[in-house]
């Protein structure tokens, strides 16, 4: 975890999600958003279980937060977030944000990282005022959607936000889930250590 840098700014991108698992397209997004904006690091923040009460993760925050950790070890830049697993209850955007602005300290600029799709939804967010206070809002375009903030409403929340040409990678935690049940290779889907964990430890059978 990052720590207050007593005064020196930097900028730190916030990649949240339940990430079950992490994969492939979730790294590759991080990659692109960190060259783009020069950011000092992205932080893969991993939701609690209660994520969502009507469609909750498969795999448990434990196992879930394991392998995003197994997954960004080696990769300088990377580093992996659970104040929302130890805040627990249900996962918001802006107290993610709160929280990890309390922890990091102000000398620090944080960049809120979303796919297209969710930021045109981000006006029907819970205090979406908040979050555009705490982080620059940034867009990352994936494949078949792109993104142009200039349509959308003057007080929409992602109206100002920067957009990053997002990588071509077409792969889903679903598929991936789907695939194991099927016992069928994840390989080239999922980082290899993330592949042997699931494996391992008999998740999403």
């Amino acid at each position: 975890m990052t720590l207050d840098t007593g005064g020196v700014t930097r900028r730190i991108g916030v990649l949240g999600g339940t990430f079950d698992p992490v994969h492939y397209g979730h790294i590759g997004i991080a990659e692109a958003v960190r060259s783009e904006l020069d950011l000092a690091e992205v932080l893969f923040v991993v939701a609690a279980d209660q994520w969502l009460r009507e469609s909750p993760p498969v795999a448990g925050a434990t196992a879930r937060l394991a392998m995003v950790e197994l997954a960004v070890a080696n990769t300088r830049g990377f580093e992996v977030s659970d104040v929302d697993i130890v805040r627990g209850g249900p996962t918001y955007t802006f107290d993610t944000l709160a929280g990890l602005r309390e922890q990091l300290g102000e000398a620090v600029e944080l960049f809120l990282i979303v796919g297209a799709d969710s930021a045109m939804s981000m006006d029907r967010w819970k205090r979406a005022e908040t979050i555009v206070s705490l982080a620059q809002v940034v867009v990352v375009g994936r494949p078949g959607l792109a993104f142009d903030g200039r349509s959308l409403a003057k007080t929409h929340p992602a109206r100002g936000a920067v957009y990053v040409e997002g990588p071509m990678a077409d792969v889903s935690a679903t598929l991936i889930r789907d695939l194991v049940r099927a016992d069928k290779s994840i390989a080239g889907l999922v980082p290899g250590e993330v592949a042997d964990y699931i494996e391992s430890n008999g998740i999403y059978r």
